[in-house]
């Protein structure tokens, strides 16, 4: 009797437990679904998309087992005027992490390698130093961005389309100096994840495109593919960036070694389902429902970022674990992920521009899904940077115009002997000297500036990344410093001079400009 009564109870719980039924057969959940107020939706991204400038995006909401929205916004191409759609394709940027952070969990769990394992027992010659030794990091590590190598190394990877590409990335990480022991505290660096996908591709013998290629399409995302796999580029949103005011097209370089960690390609359509894998809404088997599970679990050993959050395998998960979300920056492109299992509510945002407006529009949409009020969105950093940099260089462009007019006047003023030569002797030297000092502490000055802005980046990479404007900002601040000190040579050779009782006497020291 006790026996029944137990498989009674036992049976009634599994019939009544949502959460059961959803894992093992993706069947729709009982949770509350929310209010899809469509013209709502529409009406808040329209308006976020013209404070971002973003030409065209591409938005898509789940909910439970569903895709309730999906819409594309603004154009594709602006100069052909093809609109964006749910099928667009776009770049992702680092939300592409989560996907070979999946990978590296599925060959865990063929046994084929072990993240505890140092990265090392895959790639023998990668060496990372802390302190002038080698350092042994760890694959865990890597996958959770406290390997210690530092945000800077981005700027070691190498403009390339080669099919090494990969390796060479990850060979021009080899030698870097640690920030910090590895294991010892979150540091976020893009290429942690591209060595991840040498990893792969040395654990799996194939290329890493090729396995990623094999697992998007078996979970059913067949529009997914890594950057040099895409067989039809027409589909491809053409990629922006913000200069003088305005969004424009911007080429950026092939970095195909930086494919694990920001160079997949997707849709607003795929993106819904990749959403409802990690929901635990959509039917897969077992084997990747748990990896996908294992993928959510972030790394608590090490304090919290700025933000508090953990990172997980390519997510930031809150400390409470109720929201999962990740943003990605390409120089033309930007995505934003936000997932909240519990509830069972998923939004992805993509967009043809570098902006934080796809985070706005994710989080605003998770607000509004949830009937809350909508967060107050912060200014984009990118227009931010590029009205900064225009008011600087009129500001420059005022004073070098100054100074052009002074000099246009030298000529005049020899001809008429309001200025004559006087050979540099004496202490006039030491003027000639002081300016000398005074222009190399502005040049050094200029260099300083620029790296504490830029994180340590050289100018090569901030002109990838930047807006326009920074670039011909950065020219004009040499320019005019150059420009300074040949002004001041030209008067310093030729001082200007007063008349006295017929003699010509060069004027004082204070008087020469």
């Amino acid at each position: 009797m006790v026996k029944k009564l137990v498989f009674y109870v036992l049976m009634i719980l599994l019939l009544v437990s949502p959460p059961a039924a959803a894992a093992e057969g993706g069947a729709p959940s009982t949770q509350k679904q929310p209010n899809i107020d469509e013209i709502a939706i529409d009406q808040f991204v329209q308006a976020q998309l013209v404070k971002a400038q973003s030409p065209g995006a591409a938005v898509v909401v789940v909910s439970g087992d569903q895709v309730v929205y999906t819409k594309g916004f603004g154009l594709a191409d602006s100069a052909l005027g093809i609109p964006a759609t749910n099928a667009t394709l776009f770049e992702l940027g680092s939300t592409s992490k989560a996907f070979t952070g999946l990978a590296l969990l599925e060959l865990e769990r063929e046994d084929a390698l072990s993240l505890d394992d140092p990265v090392t027992r895959y790639i023998p010659w990668l060496s990372l130093i802390y302190q002038g030794q080698p350092a042994q990091v760890t694959l865990a590590q890597l996958l959770h961005h406290t390997s210690g190598v530092p945000f800077a190394s981005l700027a070691s990877i190498p403009i390339s389309s080669e099919e090494q590409a990969l390796e060479l990335t990850v060979r021009a990480l080899s030698g870097t100096a640690l920030d910090a022991p590895p294991g010892d505290k979150y540091q976020y660096a893009t290429i942690n994840y591209d060595v991840l996908g040498l990893v792969i591709q040395e654990v799996s013998g194939m290329s890493y495109e090729d396995y990623m290629s094999g697992l998007l399409q078996r979970l059913g995302m067949n529009n997914t593919v890594p950057a040099a796999q895409l067989k039809d580029p027409q589909r491809l949103a053409r990629g922006y960036k913000i200069g003088f005011g305005s969004p424009r097209l911007y080429e950026a370089p092939d970095y195909r070694g930086n494919t694990p960690a920001g160079y997949l390609i997707s849709s607003a359509d795929d993106i819904g389902q990749w959403l409802l894998l990690q929901l635990g809404t959509k039917s897969i088997s077992e084997p990747d429902r748990i990896i996908i599970e294992r993928s959510h679990i972030p790394d608590t050993s090490v304090g919290p970022d700025a933000n508090g959050t953990y990172y997980a395998s390519g997510w930031f998960v809150t400390p409470d674990g109720k929201e999962l979300s990740h943003q990605g920056s390409n120089p033309n492109f930007s995505s934003y992920f936000i997932i909240r299992p519990q509830e069972q509510l998923g939004v992805g945002v993509l967009a043809n521009i570098n902006s934080a407006y796809t985070f706005h529009i994710g989080q605003g949409l998770m607000s509004l899904l949830r009937e809350q009020e909508l967060p107050p969105p912060e200014a984009d950093f990118y227009p931010q940077l590029d009205r900064i940099a225009m008011i600087s260089l009129s500001l420059i462009s005022i004073f070098m115009i100054v100074l052009a007019g002074k000099a246009i006047g030298i000529p005049g003023q020899l001809r008429r002997q309001r200025r004559i030569f006087v050979p540099p002797q004496g202490r006039r030297l030491i003027g000639l000297g002081a300016a000398l000092v005074l222009t190399g502490v502005c040049l050094w000055g200029i260099g300083l500036l620029l790296e504490a802005a830029f994180a340590g980046l050289p100018l090569a990479v901030v002109a990838v990344w930047s807006p326009s404007t920074i670039i011909w900002l950065v020219y004009a601040l040499y320019l005019f410093v150059g420009i300074a000190f040949l002004f001041f040579l030209a008067v310093w050779l030729f001082p200007s001079v007063k008349r006295r009782s017929g003699l010509i006497l060069p004027a004082p020291a204070e008087e020469v400009i």
